[in-house]
């Protein structure tokens, strides 16, 4: 298994992951599948500060995970949201964990200090997969989404990422890192 910061390339077999996602499940709230045109110019946003990992075996692109932005006024700029998606043949082998892990690394290193997660219940395996990896649950947001003919509750989870101190700089963007830094992160 090789992860690596996503590439032009990689964008449609990640969204051939997602599709699925938004046909069959309250997962993810986006309820039509984005053009491949679109999908990827929402990366290339993303992109420009935030990483996004993709996970591969044998060369086939198995999940991904990525952090986005959490809430747009100036003050939040030190927390980000978490995001992962997984094909179904490698759910239950320890894959979200692993990307998980190698994005808040990077994450700590950019500047942040706070990472969220956003979960549509019921789903034990990401409350699971949260808790394992030291989140709390901040509270839950009741029917605050409506897809697939239900609405549906969502829980918000958190995880501080350092010691609150006063930042000595604003987070940097993914593209600060050194390379070293980066390919560390294929060696997990």
């Amino acid at each position: 298994m090789i992860l690596q910061l996503i590439k032009e390339e990689d964008i449609a077999e990640v969204l051939e992951i997602y599709t699925p996602y938004i046909q069959n499940t309250a997962i993810t709230f986006e309820c039509e599948i984005p053009s491949l045109e679109s999908f990827s110019e929402r990366v290339r946003h993303y992109t420009e500060q935030y990483p996004w990992i993709v996970a591969k075996d044998h060369g086939k692109i198995v999940g991904y995970a990525y952090a986005s932005l959490y809430r747009g006024r100036e003050a939040y700029q030190w927390c980000c949201e978490l995001s992962v998606y997984l094909r179904p043949e490698v759910r239950g082998r320890d894959l979200g964990r692993t990307l998980y892990s190698a994005l808040m690394d990077l994450l700590t290193l950019q500047g942040y200090y706070t990472v969220y997660g956003v979960i549509t219940l019921p789903n034990e395996a990401s409350i699971a997969l949260h808790n394992q990896l030291g989140f709390s649950v901040d509270g839950i947001q009741e029917n605050c989404g409506f897809k697939l003919g239900s609405w549906h509750n969502t829980a918000i989870m958190s995880k501080a990422l350092q010691n609150y101190v006063p930042p000595r700089f604003e987070p940097k963007s993914i593209h600060e890192l050194s390379s070293d830094v980066i390919n560390a992160i294929r060696t997990r």
